[in-house]
């Protein structure tokens, strides 16, 4: 949710930056894109590899209790 009000104020405010400079809007919010989808694929990637290191330990503490 938090994520999401940040996105739709920075879109808000590429749009009235754009209107007052008369920028190319779609070449921003194409650059908008590309980075959010870096930002959820780079996040995608270090969630996997904490979850993957979380169920390791897990999976070791769990076989030496047993």
């Amino acid at each position: 949710m938090f994520w999401g009000i940040l996105i739709v104020v920075l879109a808000g405010g590429v749009l009235g930056a754009a209107q007052m400079m008369d920028i190319a809007l779609v070449a921003i919010y194409m650059e908008m894109g590309i980075g959010i989808g870096i930002g959820v694929a780079t996040a995608t990637v270090i969630f996997a590899l904490g979850a993957g290191v979380v169920s390791a330990m897990d999976y070791v503490r769990k076989r030496k209790a047993s």
